[in-house]
C-alpha cells in the first residue's frame, strides 16, 4: 500500500511517532457529527484549544473527506474512528489517517495499519480481548466503554496481569478523573463526541477552548 505523501515527507513518519506524541499530550477529541462541516468545525475548535489528536468517526457523513482536509494541517494528528473493516481501514489510511481506532476487537486492522506506518487501537473490554490485542501487536488497546467496565479501577486491575499493555480509554473521561488516568499511565484519553458537540453548541468556540484548556492543564499537572 502506498503511503500518503504527507506521511513520507511531513512530520508524521510512523506509528511509533504517533505514540510518542500521544504519550506527551494524551487527549484525543472524538468527533461524531451530523454532517461533514460540523465535524470539521469541531475538530478545528479542538485543535485551537491545544489538542493534538482528533478522531473522525466513520459515522460522520463524508468522514474520509473530513480526514483528508484535516490531514493537510501540520498542527494535529488526524485519525479514523469506528473502523470496522479492512476496507474502511484502507480508505482511512489513503485519506491520510495517522491512527485507526475500532470500538471492537478488529484484529485484522493491526497488520494492515502497521504495513502503512499507521498506529492501530482496537477496542477491548475483557482480559481475553486485551490479551488478544496485545499478542497481535496493537499500539494501544482501547478500553471501551471505559466508564461502564470500571474506569480507572478497571485499568488498575488490568495492569496487574498485563503490565506491558499500553491503554487508551474511551467513555466517561472527565475533569474529575483525567488526572487519575494519567497517573495510571494511560496514553490515550478520549474526550467523547457528545460532550464536545454539546460544549461547542452551548458555549461557542471561545467557551469550548476555555474548558478544553482545563483538561490540558490537568494532564500537564499530572505529568509533572
Amino acid at each position: 500500500m502506498k503511503l500518503p505523501e504527507k506521511a513520507v515527507s511531513g512530520i508524521y513518519k510512523s506509528n511509533a511517532d504517533v505514540i510518542v506524541r500521544m504519550q506527551r499530550h494524551r487527549l484525543v477529541a472524538v468527533v461524531r457529527a451530523k454532517n461533514a462541516d460540523e465535524a470539521y468545525t469541531t475538530a478545528c475548535a479542538a485543535s485551537d484549544a491545544g489538542i493534538w489528536f482528533v478522531e473522525i468517526t466513520f459515522t460522520v457523513p463524508d468522514a474520509l473527506g473530513v480526514i483528508e482536509r484535516l490531514a493537510l494541517r501540520s498542527d494535529l494528528y488526524v485519525g479514523a474512528g469506528t473502523v470496522l473493516s479492512k476496507k474502511d481501514g484502507k480508505q482511512a489510511i489513503e485519506a491520510g489517517a495517522r491512527f485507526v481506532v475500532a470500538p471492537s476487537l478488529e484484529l485484522d486492522l493491526i497488520p494492515l495499519c502497521h504495513k502503512a506506518g499507521v498506529a492501530c487501537f482496537p477496542g477491548a473490554a475483557t482480559p481475553t480481548e486485551i490479551l488478544a490485542a496485545r499478542r497481535m501487536g496493537a499500539d494501544l488497546v482501547k478500553i471501551f466503554p471505559a466508564d461502564l467496565v470500571g474506569g480507572p479501577h478497571f485499568i488498575r486491575q488490568m495492569q496487574g496481569p498485563f503490565p506491558d499493555v499500553r491503554f487508551m480509554v474511551s467513555g466517561g473521561v472527565s475533569l474529575a478523573n483525567v488526572q487519575e488516568y494519567v497517573q495510571l499511565g494511560v496514553i490515550g484519553l478520549c474526550l467523547g463526541s457528545a460532550y464536545l458537540g454539546n460544549l461547542l453548541a452551548e458555549k461557542g468556540n471561545s467557551g469550548f477552548v476555555t474548558e478544553i484548556k482545563q483538561f490540558i492543564k490537568r494532564v500537564e499537572e499530572a505529568q509533572a
